[in-house]
C-alpha cells in the first residue's frame, strides 16, 4: 500500500500531524501574522528511538515559517531536506554508532526566531557488541516443489513485512536503510514470524526501454530472500506500487506497453530465482487499482478485467521459465486488493488458467475499520476510533468504534472462504495494521486495542484459511536488530497466531 503508515512521502515516518501551535510574529511592515508549527505528537511523546549502529531517520514538521532545528549533541545531527508544496518540512536525523555500553540521549530543539516551539528527545540503543552473524555462504536447503498452495499455506504459522524498505523508488528516502540485515531477519524468526514479504521495486532500477533490471539491484533482492530462506522461513517478493505504472493504470483499459513490462519484469526476476525451492513465492502486483478508486470511483467489469490479463502475463511468465518456476506457487491480487471488489460478483473477478493444479493463491489487504486503522483526524462525516473490540470501550469516549468490530471481521473473512479458499485457493492478506496513536484520554486503552486487533485478525485469517502477513515499517519493530518496540503490538499477533487454525 503506497498511502499508509506505509505510503505518501509526507506520512512515511510520521502519521498524524496533531500538535498545533500558532506562534505570533510581526512582518517587516509591522503586519501581524500567525505562523504555524505543528510537530506530530507521537514525536513529542515518544521521542525518536534509534538502534546503536549507524543510522537516520526523517523528521517531518508541518509549517509556514522558517525552522530552525538543532540538536546538543555532536553526535545526532539535523540537517534540513526540503519543503513540500503543502509546507511539510522534512530534517534528516543522522546518528554516529553508540561507542558506549550504555544507551545515550539527545534533544533536538525547534525554534522559530529564536523562540523555542518543542523538544524532541533522542534515544540511541547500545550497540550490538556481538553482531548476529551472517548465516555461513553455502548452498540453500532444497526440499523440492511438492507442497501444493494449501500444504504450503498451512506451513506459514504467521507472517510479516519488511515495509518502506526494498519497494523504495530508486533515488527516493523514505525513511529506513534499504538493507535487511542477518540480524534483523534472525530477530524476526525469535519474535514468531516464519513468513515474511519483501515488497520490491523494479522499473526504477531497470532501462526505461529494454526493462533490462540492474543485476546488482536483482542479488540485492536475492540477498534478503536467502537470509530468510537460510532461516528456514518462506518468503514472498513482488512487484509492488512500483511508480504505479501498472497498478495506478488500471481504469484506462488494458495496454500492450504494460503488459509487455510486465511480461519483462517478471521474466527477468523469475529467471533469477528459477532454482529456489518452495520457500519463495512470486506475487504478480500490489493493489491493482487502489489509487484510482480510493476516491469513491467504482470499478467496471472491463477494468476488473485489465487486471485479470496482467495477471495471467504474470503467470504465463513465470511458467514459461522453467525449472522450479514451473510449478512455484504464485499469488494474483484482487481488484485494489479490497474484499468488497474481489467478492463482488457483478465485476467477474476469476484467478488466472495455470497449467499447473492447485498452485494458485490470492491477496488482498485489510485496514477495516478505517477509523481504527488508517484515518489521521476526526471528520465532518465521522470520529477517528481510538478503541476497538468489546473489551476496549471507554465509558464516555466520543472514540469508541461504531462499526468494523469482530463480527465485522469473520463476515469479511467468511467472504474470502465461500469465494476463494473453499474452491481451492487459500488467501494471504498480504497487509494488514493499524496505526498508533498517542492518546491522552486513555492510552493504556488504545494499546489493548491494537494488541486486541492484532489478534483478532491473525486468528480470525486463519480460521477462514486466509495467512496474515502484517504490515510493518520500523515502528512495532526495531529494524536493526529485529526487536520488538512495541512488544504488546507482537503478542498480539502472536497470541492470534496460536488461537487459530488453517481449515486445510
Amino acid at each position: 500500500m503506497k498511502n499508509i503508515i506505509k505510503k505518501s512521502n509526507a506520512c512515511l515516518t510520521f502519521i498524524a500531524f496533531s500538535f498545533f501551535l500558532l506562534v505570533a510574529a510581526c512582518s517587516s511592515d509591522d503586519e501581524q501574522v500567525e505562523p504555524v508549527v505543528k510537530i506530530p505528537d507521537t514525536v513529542l511523546s515518544s521521542g525518536m528511538t534509534f538502534a546503536g549502529t549507524e543510522g537516520m531517520q526523517i523528521l517531518s514538521i508541518q509549517t509556514n515559517v522558517t525552522l530552525e532545528v538543532t540538536s546538543d549533541k555532536d553526535w545526532c545531527t539535523v540537517t534540513y531536506k526540503n519543503t513540500t508544496a503543502h509546507g511539510i518540512a522534512s530534517y534528516q536525523v543522522k546518528l554516529d554508532a553508540n561507542p558506549d555500553a550504555t544507551e545515550r540521549t539527545a534533544s533536538i530543539m525547534v525554534k522559530v526566531n529564536d523562540t523555542k516551539i518543542g523538544t524532541i528527545n533522542v534515544v540511541q540503543e547500545v550497540a550490538l557488541l556481538e553482531p548476529t552473524p551472517d548465516p555461513e555462504p553455502g548452498p540453500l536447503p532444497d526440499i523440492g516443489m511438492n507442497s501444493d498452495a494449501k500444504v504450503l499455506a498451512a506451513k506459514m504459522y504467521a507472517g510479516i513485512n519488511i515495509g518502506n524498505t526494498l519497494e523504495v523508488p530508486k533515488g527516493q528516502d523514505w525513511g529506513n536503510n534499504a538493507t535487511v540485515s542477518a540480524a534483523y531477519i534472525n530477530g524476526l524468526k525469535k519474535l514468531g514470524f516464519n513468513a515474511v514479504r519483501i515488497p520490491c521495486a523494479w522499473s526504477s532500477h531497470a532501462d526505461v526501454s529494454t526493462y533490462q533490471i540492474d543485476a546488482e539491484w536483482l542479488d540485492k533482492v536475492a540477498e534478503a530472500v536467502n537470509l530468510c530462506i537460510l532461516n528456514d522461513m518462506y518468503a514472498i517478493i513482488n512487484i509492488h506500487w512500483d511508480g504505479g505504472w501498472l497498478e495506478d493504470n488500471i481504469l484506462g483499459g488494458y495496454s500492450e506497453v504494460i503488459n509487455a513490462k510486465q511480461k519483462a519484469l517478471w521474466t527477468q526476476i523469475a529467471t533469477k530465482f528459477k532454482e529456489h525451492d518452495e520457500h519463495l513465492l512470486f506475487a504478480g502486483c500490489n493493489e491493482p487499482g487502489m489509487n484510482e478508486t480510493s476516491n469513491g470511483t467504482g470499478f467496471k467489469a472491463a477494468s476488473v478485467e485489465t487486471i485479470m490479463k496482467y495477471e495471467q502475463t504474470f503467470v504465463d511468465a513465470v511458467r514459461a521459465t522453467g525449472g522450479n518456476n514451473a510449478s512455484r506457487c504464485l499469488i494474483v491480487q484482487g481488484p485494489a486488493t479490497r474484499i468488497s471488489d474481489t467478492c463482488n460478483d457483478g465485476y467477474g473477478f476469476s484467478m488466472p488458467t495455470d497449467d499447473v493444479p492447485n498452485r494458485l493463491m490470492l491477496e488482498v489487504h485489510f485496514y477495516d475499520p478505517y477509523n481504527f486503522c488508517l484515518m489521521e483526524k476526526d471528520e465532518s462525516w465521522g470520529k477517528t476510533f481510538w478503541y476497538w473490540g468489546e473489551p476496549n470501550r471507554v465509558s464516555g469516549s466520543e472514540h469508541n468504534p461504531i462499526w468494523g468490530e469482530e463480527e465485522y471481521v469473520k463476515e469479511q473473512f467468511q467472504l474470502l472462504k465461500i469465494h476463494f479458499v473453499d474452491k481451492g485457493y487459500p488467501v494471504i492478506i498480504g497487509e494488514y495494521s493499524a496505526m498508533k496513536r498517542t492518546v491522552a484520554e486513555n492510552q493504556e486503552k488504545h494499546n489493548q486495542s491494537r494488541a486486541y486487533w492484532n489478534e483478532i485478525i491473525t486468528r480470525e485469517a486463519k480460521n477462514h484459511g486466509i495467512v496474515p502477513f502484517y504490515w510493518e515499517t520500523n515502528g512495532d519493530i526495531n529494524r536493526s536488530t529485529g526487536k520488538a518496540r512495541e512488544v504488546y503490538a507482537i503478542d498480539g499477533i502472536m497470541k492470534g497466531a496460536a488461537a487459530g487454525t488453517y481449515p486445510y
